[in-house]
């Protein structure tokens, strides 16, 4: 190797900068490559990958953070000296393929002599001959389980907040990384999400989240036309976040004109201002958000069973069951709940479970809470499920006057969603499993004020709540308020004492702090 050569390539280790220099990206405007030239908010960007190991990034759409992120993770294999692996985890496989593309077509544009000897290029992989670094795309379909099983020393989680299992997703990935390097970034797709979770927590939870609001970006700017009879003025509320912001006209109309295009709510969350705004949805939410935000929430365990506290001898339970298909999908889900104070202390989840192995699940979980009164829902493949309860000789299933099951309908989802609301708003209930906070933070209410979840997310866990605590007001047990009251902060007690004895201290988080 010349002298000169070895010269750039330790500048080139020491700095992605002058790698970057190297590098041509595609200019639309131009309809051709060009030099690749960082903006500010990329150059921000780039001072946190080389500073942090968990990032997390909420942004306005097309400002380049993807195109810094494929550069750096290049710069990142070309200097290893190892067989390391450099992840790219997609939601779908058109987005896996138009990132690996990125780097691919920033590795044809470096200069020949800089070329490294490929051993490995094809749709999904980059890998130099020499080190064995590599550089490899994943599509997750959705799925958590997509990288399990690989060892990576880096990870560029793309679209995170689509994947359905976000918690197992993340879950697996810093398994595979280990001490690497995550980096995620994604378009919000809601409230309430582990996305949401790990943007509202940052740097408390670990995670710097790197924000970037639109106007920020130097080419979020049209010429002003607020001056045309024809356009109409700026409203109170325009006029408002203008001064607040320090913003210019022309900053303002291109905003306008993106509005009249996609929309207030879809603009919000694809061009936000704020992280808060990030995830507002103008869709009304079911449950008040202060009073959902003010729960404790514990991070739920590894697995698909989670214990609040330990069974208490004497104790009388009440259990709601929603039933899947064990498809992959919707999740099999069962809830336990103290009659005494309405807390949940136990919940199971499952997507794959068959029905009737999930009946033998049941079977388990009943005998364990002391044979508690247990609401199934019948719809679907829940008819089975009772089925082989009875056949178990189950004793404590609901039945109503007419001695039928339990069938979700709009007018008793609705009440057994109110009876839920109303203990969160009185502070009977004050600290909830993750999952299941999250699935009550994004509940919906439709035009006729019944409740649904938002397309694309479950509400499995949140429907066996619902049918716990409506068993627990149909079969209270007896007591009056002060003793349920020293029960209640006695299952606080315990909660913590067992997740602190399970998973080390500070399990808790008051959503707002």
């Amino acid at each position: 190797m010349s002298s000169s050569k070895l010269a750039v390539m330790q500048k080139i280790a020491e700095d992605p900068r002058v790698f970057f220099k190297f590098l041509k990206v595609f200019d639309k405007n131009k309809s051709q490559l060009v030099p690749f030239e960082m903006n500010d908010e990329q150059e921000e960007l780039l001072q946190a990958l080389m500073t942090h190991n968990r990032i997390v990034v909420c942004k306005a759409r097309q400002i380049g953070c993807s195109t810094l992120i494929r550069a750096y993770f290049l710069w990142k294999q070309y200097v290893e000296q190892e067989p390391t692996r450099h992840a790219i985890i997609s939601y779908t496989r058109d987005s896996a393929d138009h990132l690996h593309s990125m780097d691919k077509g920033f590795y044809l544009c470096l200069p020949k002599p800089l070329q490294r000897q490929l051993s490995k290029s094809t749709s999904r992989t980059l890998k130099f001959k020499d080190t064995g670094a590599e550089l490899r795309a994943f599509t997750g379909g959705g799925k958590a389980g997509a990288t399990r099983s690989f060892t990576f020393s880096s990870a560029h989680i793309s679209e995170f907040a689509f994947f359905d299992d976000q918690d197992d997703l993340l879950a697996n990935t810093i398994a595979s990384c280990g001490n690497g390097q995550i980096i995620i970034e994604t378009t919000p797709d809601g409230p309430g999400d582990k996305y949401h979770k790990l943007c509202m927590d940052a740097p408390d939870n670990g995670w710097h989240l790197c924000f970037f609001p639109w106007y920020q970006h130097k080419n979020y700017t049209k010429k002003s036309q607020f001056h045309q009879p024809t356009v109409p003025s700026m409203t109170q509320e325009e006029d408002e976040m203008k001064k607040e912001l320090k913003l210019t006209k022309a900053q303002m109309y291109w905003r306008r004109t993106q509005i009249q295009t996609m929309g207030l709510d879809k603009f919000k969350r694809e061009f936000p201002s704020s992280v808060e705004e990030a995830f507002m949805s103008n869709s009304p939410l079911f449950f008040p958000i202060d009073i959902v935000d003010a729960c404790e929430t514990i991070q739920p365990s590894r697995g698909s069973e989670f214990y609040y506290c330990d069974v208490q001898e004497g104790e009388k339970y009440a259990m709601g069951i929603d039933v899947a298909h064990g498809s992959g999908k919707d999740y099999s889900t069962i809830t336990v709940v103290s009659t005494t104070t309405f807390q949940p202390v136990y919940h199971y989840r499952s997507n794959t479970v068959l029905p009737q192995n999930f009946a033998d699940k049941i079977w388990d979980v009943y005998w364990t809470f002391n044979e508690p009164y247990t609401i199934v829902e019948a719809n679907g493949p829940g008819s089975l499920v009772i089925f082989r309860l009875e056949e178990f000789g189950t004793q404590n299933l609901y039945k109503n006057d007419k001695g039928k099951d339990w069938h979700t309908r709009k007018e008793n989802k609705l009440a057994i969603y109110d009876n839920l609301r109303e203990l969160l708003c009185d502070g009977t209930i004050r600290i909830l499993e993750e999952t299941l906070w999250s699935e009550i933070r994004n509940t919906l209410t439709n035009e006729g004020g019944a409740p649904h979840h938002p397309k694309g997310q479950n509400d499995d866990i949140v429907v066996s709540f619902a049918l716990a605590l409506w068993g627990a007001k149909l079969r209270p047990a007896p007591s009056i308020y002060g003793v349920r009251v020293a029960l209640m902060d006695e299952f606080l007690s315990k909660t913590r004492a067992r997740r602190i004895r399970n998973n080390g201290p500070l399990p808790f988080r008051r959503r707002g702090q």
